[in-house]
């Protein structure tokens, strides 16, 4: 059901309900019934007219010229159609003339389209509020404008019991903006630590008592000067009521965020793990391995192949078992990145056009690392920067200074053939270990990968010192 259907059925629910009002309080004063129910028509018929077929039909559709003749021609027949009410039901004995300028019809009408314009207004700012992206600016907006309307509304209700009641709804907004101060500012301060909690107190007070001389002011200038004890005492009750509750909503759903993000955090690092297992061997490359070792048996006696065979059966040592912990002395995953490379080596050696290079020094130092997490920028480099028909390069230089390890990694570009089986595919994968990087060292590493027509790049640069998560003690 769409909006204007739903405003058509609401609209005419409250007109039958006003008609009924009217029929059951004029029952004996026939004239005076008409009257009401030919102008409750009048407005019923023009606010139907301009809220279901000329906002939507005319001024939807940006034809503002067109919707502003059409308003202004239908707030004349409104006006005249009242006009007419006045002149010829036995209202007053007037002409049709008189009535016209001096009767209420006019101010009627106008407030008729006056009410109208503003609740256009509202749905075209709730509309643009929520089609638009949540910043604090637009969520304080909306907030505050709930708050006004509720607050404008209450006040209205509040004088059919006390004048007095209604002057001091007045200060209702002051309390958003106590609520609105603790929770967007001075908590962040206090949860940041740039405010202790003696400073928070203090800021707290100051704030409060500012802000609320300008709706004091208000209630006073409202009511006549005739409140004064009231008014400091409504502030008070709002100020003890607004901000223990804001200091605690706030910590609760501080307290709730982290937890969610807690779960996340242990669902992302489990289907991290998942997909680790997943792909810690790659057949593709397992096969092409496969087929070189099969080659150079064919063509030499066994120092090549046994060579081949030694390092692959290291590598699988390696993943199925120091692959499984949560950290790794770095001195392992460095010597599995230079099996990993002379593996690769064997296979292209044979093709001159290729050109590998690489410098990775020996780490003596314990330091310590989450495994398998520099491999994928090696194993990518070899799965598309290596052609056997074309000049390919990988160039790969691993440094470390202190506590600070840094990867480049420089591929040249062969893409995949469409039906490759990996071509959708490359190991663990520069998404995962984006993932893993930031689940494992947030903060303590930079990622920055460029890509020409003609090469790959990648820099990595992470700290790894002892006092990082995965140094051994």
């Amino acid at each position: 059901m769409n909006l204007r259907r739903i405003e058509f059925i609401i609209l005419t629910g409250i007109y039958l309900l006003l008609m009924l009002l009217i029929y059951t309080r004029t029952a004996n004063e026939q004239s005076h019934a008409m009257f009401y129910q030919i102008i409750g028509l009048t407005i019923f018929l023009t606010t139907i007219s301009f809220i279901c077929y000329l906002r939507p039909y005319l001024f939807g559709r940006g034809k503002i010229d067109w919707g502003i003749g059409a308003t202004i021609l239908l707030f004349i027949l409104s006006w005249s159609a009242i006009t007419w009410c006045y002149s010829n039901i036995n209202i007053n004995n007037n002409s049709w003339k008189d009535n016209f300028f001096d009767s209420p019809s006019f101010p009627i009408s106008l407030f008729t389209f006056l009410t109208l314009f503003a609740y256009e207004g509202i749905k075209t700012w709730f509309y643009y509020f929520s089609h638009k992206k949540e910043t604090l600016i637009r969520k304080i907006a909306k907030e505050a404008f709930i708050v006004v309307i509720s607050g404008a509304l209450l006040t209205f209700i509040s004088f059919g019991l006390s004048s007095y009641l209604a002057y001091l709804t007045l200060a209702i907004p002051y309390g958003y903006c106590l609520y609105a101060l603790q929770q967007y500012l001075l908590l962040e301060h206090l949860e940041s630590g740039k405010l202790n909690r003696a400073l928070y107190t203090i800021f707290t007070i100051i704030s409060a008592i500012l802000t609320y001389i300008p709706f004091a002011s208000i209630i006073k200038i409202a009511s006549g000067a005739r409140l004064h004890n009231e008014i400091i005492l409504t502030g008070v009750l709002i100020s003890i009521m607004i901000i223990p509750l804001t200091y605690i909503l706030y910590f609760n759903q501080r307290k709730q965020s982290r937890q969610l993000v807690n779960l996340r955090n242990e669902l992302g690092q489990t289907e991290s793990d998942l997909k680790l297992l997943q792909s810690q061997i790659n057949p593709h490359f397992l096969f092409n391995v496969m087929n070189t070792i099969y080659g150079i048996a064919l063509q030499e006696n066994a120092e090549r192949t046994a060579e081949g065979i030694q390092k692959l059966g290291d590598m699988m040592r390696f993943m199925l078992h120091e692959n499984q912990q949560d950290s790794i002395l770095l001195a392992r995953e460095i010597e599995y990145l230079k099996e990993y490379i002379d593996l690769q080596t064997l296979r292209t050696a044979p093709v001159e056009m290729i050109k590998i290079t690489y410098e990775i020094p020996e780490v003596l130092e314990s330091h310590a690392i989450a495994p398998m997490l520099l491999i994928p920028f090696i194993e990518n480099a070899f799965k598309h920067g290596i052609s056997l028909n074309k000049p390919s390069w990988i160039r790969i230089h691993l440094n470390i200074d202190k506590d600070i390890l840094k990867l480049s990694v420089y591929n040249s570009i062969h893409r995949l053939n469409e039906r490759d089986p990996e071509s959708n595919k490359s190991g663990l994968g520069l998404d995962n270990v984006k993932h893993r990087l930031n689940l494992l060292y947030q903060g303590n590493y930079e990622l920055h990968i460029e890509e020409t027509p003609i090469e790959f790049f990648t820099f990595l640069t992470l700290k790894i010192g002892k006092n990082s998560t995965y140094a051994y003690s």
